[in-house]
């Protein structure tokens, strides 16, 4: 429900909060001095002439009325009633329309949808009366807006064609751009996401081409939230960071608060849940000051989502209840039925079944309402062209009446035969035709709840993709640790056995009393005993390394020395790798910052990203060495580094390198480049995903060729 707007009429979502705080009192000043700007125009104007007859002065108050409407709607309609009331006294019937559409925009912000139709109602009936019939089209647009609200697809869409035709008549690209964009709107909520992207690009290209930089940002906005549907993350926050920095240029506190509202549902999906959290609270801190509606239902929904997803039902159900109760208000399907599917899960999880019981008939209820409105267009369709047939014979009949008058009685009944024949064809083809959509009805339903099993499995198989990856890791771990178990443990074997030789020569010694030789072995006991407490050591080390990595992931940040960290996983890889293959020979080295300071991460986590990019290393190199055995010398090379504000780490190799046509896919779930059995293809979507959910940034720099090739990978992580 972010992505609607009318003419002169937007709703939308969000950026960044550490910029929102910085610019909300800024943006919200300008906005304020527009508007002052606005009144001050009308006091000269109406020192110089009467306001009731000048239309300069009346076209200035319905711009003051829409900024108004946009930012303030309690106040828009009290200025509006009474500047509709100057419009009728001036007979000025084009500036009274124009009131009427904005007053019905500021009930539509406030969320009083069945209010609005009537101020729409009354705005196109003095707008098909002008000559020029260029406001016609606007008003259709917010017509199908209040019915899109509504749950009343069918009228939307008829609505919003309307208004494309009559944009397309009247030259106005501004109002044919916002119908296309309505017309995605429900493409969107019919998860039919290529069709919405298709009409966000082209609604972005005319905006483009007119240069309207706000409908600019609503478009990436919109077209980063599909890409969020799709679970296109990085090309949802590239589209947001586009409209974010439009916003910025713009100082636009309504595109602010759309676009704080689309970063957030990013946000929450990528697990970011402190940055979605404050995120919601500022849309929901505007909207809640604007009165807007259908922001602040959305955001609390946001919100609840977010407490049931940490386990805290109670503040989940508190919020959830609010962004249903807002819903209710408005009557606004689409909010209806996500609040009701929230708090049915939220009442499962808090034991209240017949709660979540209600709610989810709710829910299914408005689901099927929203899936079905494509049915519904086309069984209005049909019944339109069963109109625009019987109209047709209808003006046939009555052209042959004229031009064959003169004919027998035979010919007339004759031709009254055929008609009936026609109109009975006609019936019948529209009982096929009601027949066929009914099948086709069916065939939709039982699809969904294909899909929705699909969908199930689809989950469970992910779950146990993940599952797979962790323990291949351990595995490699357990590889690596027995390796370098095996040599302190091969000292300390080898320096009993001595040890054991020469107690028994010192026995000997003593017997024959020879005690100088028996204080002589006596020293070489005890340095024998040394080396084997040290080695034993050595091995205990490794051990507790094993076991804290092994032990259950609690979440928590701990500061943690990343050069120690770094050293223990390079050789953990390496001998991990050493232990499967021990014809493997490879040179690694490390360079480490001495200046490089403790920072708070949580350790098993990174330590995983920095295994699976060492592995890849290591392997990336075994591979080249393969087809290159005597002129190439495999290297792997990992530095720290301090920069200040955030630490960073380069692993870098000498292997192959990626190739340039598989580079932008490297870091997406379920794509590898090694043989079938050898991947699972989540390592690096993995490690991504964390170093992300530690605020920090994972790249890749990449050569091929008989060159200079190899890859290296760049974690940065902030010290804060």
């Amino acid at each position: 429900m972010k992505r609607l707007f009318a003419i002169h009429l937007i709703r939308s979502r969000a950026i960044p909060f550490f910029v929102l705080a910085f610019f909300l009192l800024f943006i919200g000043t300008v906005a304020a001095q527009t508007i002052e700007s606005l009144k001050a125009d009308l006091t000269k104007l109406s020192s110089k002439t009467g306001y009731s007859k000048d239309t300069v002065y009346l076209n200035k108050a319905n711009e003051l009325g829409f900024m108004l409407a946009e930012s303030n709607p309690d106040s828009a309609i009290l200025f509006l009633d009474q500047q509709i009331l100057h419009c009728r006294e001036a007979n000025y019937k084009k500036g009274e329309s124009e009131a009427l559409k904005i007053y019905g925009n500021a009930l539509q912000n406030k969320g009083e949808f069945v209010e609005s139709i009537a101020y729409y109602t009354s705005s196109m009936t003095i707008a098909k009366e002008l000559s020029d019939q260029e406001l016609v089209p606007g008003i259709l647009n917010n017509i199908g807006l209040v019915y899109f609200n509504l749950g009343n697809y069918t009228e939307a869409l008829n609505n919003f064609f309307e208004a494309i035709k009559g944009a397309e008549k009247t030259g106005n690209l501004n109002v044919k751009a916002a119908a296309l964009n309505n017309v995605a709107l429900i493409y969107f909520e019919q998860e039919k996401f290529e069709e919405a992207k298709s009409k966000y690009k082209e609604m972005l290209s005319i905006y483009q081409g007119i240069g309207n930089q706000g409908r600019v940002i609503l478009a990436y906005n919109n077209i980063g939230d599909v890409e969020l549907k799709q679970n296109n993350l990085l090309a949802a926050l590239e589209n947001l960071k586009i409209g974010y920095a439009s916003a910025l240029e713009l100082q636009s506190p309504e595109f602010i608060e759309m676009t704080a509202r689309t970063m957030a549902d990013i946000y929450a999906a990528m697990d970011s849940t402190e940055l979605a959290e404050e995120l919601y609270r500022r849309s929901i801190d505007i909207a809640e000051e604007k009165g807007y509606g259908v922001p602040y239902s959305h955001s609390l929904l946001g919100l609840a989502e977010l407490y049931y997803k940490k386990g805290n039902l109670d503040e989940a159900v508190i919020y959830g209840a609010k962004g249903l109760e807002q819903a209710v208000k408005m009557g606004q399907t689409t909010q209806l039925r996500n609040a009701n599917e929230l708090l049915a899960k939220i009442n499962e999880g808090m034991g209240n079944y017949q709660e979540a019981l209600d709610n989810y008939k709710l829910f299914k209820l408005y689901n099927d309402s929203i899936n079905t409105a494509l049915g519904q267009r086309l069984a209005t369709n049909l019944e339109a062209e069963y109109e625009f047939s019987k109209k047709t014979l209808e003006f046939e009949k009555a052209a042959i009446r004229q031009q064959w008058l003169t004919f027998s009685a035979f010919v007339g009944l004759f031709t009254f035969l055929i008609i009936l024949f026609l109109v009975y064809r006609n019936r019948n083809r529209l009982d096929k035709a009601y027949q066929t959509l009914k099948e086709r009805n069916n065939e939709i339903k039982s699809k969904n709840e294909k899909l929705e099993n699909t969908l199930d499995q689809l989950k469970l198989t992910q779950l146990q993709l993940i599952q797979s990856e962790k323990m291949a890791s351990l595995g490699e771990l357990t590889a690596g640790i027995s390796h370098q178990l095996q040599n302190p443990l091969n000292f300390v074997n080898n320096f009993s056995e001595v040890t054991s030789e020469l107690v028994d020569e010192m026995q000997d010694n003593l017997q024959k009393g020879d005690t100088t030789t028996a204080l002589w072995v006596i020293g070489d006991v005890k340095s024998n005993l040394g080396k084997i407490n040290k080695y034993g050591h050595l091995a205990s080390g490794i051990i507790m390394n094993m076991l804290q990595h092994s032990r259950i992931n609690t979440g928590q940040k701990e500061f943690t020395d990343l050069n120690a960290l770094t050293i223990q996983y390079l050789n953990l890889s390496f001998h991990g790798i050493k232990a499967k293959d021990k014809d493997f020979a490879a040179e690694f080295n490390y360079t480490l910052d001495p200046n490089l300071k403790k920072i708070k991460i949580i350790p098993q986590d990174i330590g995983r990203v920095l295994l699976n990019l060492i592995n890849n290393a290591f392997y990336a190199v075994n591979e080249r060495l393969k087809s290159n055995p005597d002129s190439y010398h495999p290297q792997v090379n990992v530095t720290t580094k301090w920069l200040g504000d955030a630490v960073e780490i380069r692993v870098s190799d000498n292997g192959n390198g990626v190739p340039e046509q598989i580079r932008d896919k490297i870091f997406q779930p379920f794509f590898t480049t090694k043989p079938t059995g050898q991947g699972t293809g989540l390592g690096l979507s993995l490690s991504y995903d964390i170093v992300k959910a530690h605020g920090g940034e994972l790249s890749m720099i990449t050569h091929e060729g008989q060159g200079e090739s190899g890859s290296e990978f760049i974690i940065k992580l902030p010290i804060n």
